[in-house]
């Protein structure tokens, strides 16, 4: 045999081990598949979901950031304006019924 046919044939022994090689790596990388799923599976079912009422906690917790001491006193002195200011509007109302039932008993 030749020399030249002797390298070409070294070569493609090589290339076939290396592709050997390959396919048994991806084999063994197939082979472990199930194994993880089973693993992630179980990890699934060992941990515990989130609380059901953490959303609750969320929605207080920025609900009493919100509502600070001094915005509850600025709600509670515009409610005392909004009443004084109903309270006058009655009275001046009574007021001008009274007027007209007297200007109409003469």
């Amino acid at each position: 045999m030749s020399r030249s046919t002797l390298l070409k044939e070294d070569l493609e022994l090589k290339q076939l081990r290396e592709t050997e090689q390959r396919l048994l790596l991806l084999q063994k990388e197939c082979a472990e598949i199930p194994r993880k799923l089973a693993q992630e599976q179980k990890d699934r079912e060992c941990t515990m979901p989130p609380l059901a009422d953490i959303e609750d906690r969320i929605r207080m917790k920025a609900h009493a950031e919100l509502v600070s001491r001094g915005e509850a006193t600025n709600i509670l002195r515009d409610q005392s304006r909004s009443l004084m200011l109903l309270l006058l509007l009655l009275a001046a109302t009574g007021t001008l019924i009274w007027w007209g039932v007297k200007l109409m008993q003469g």
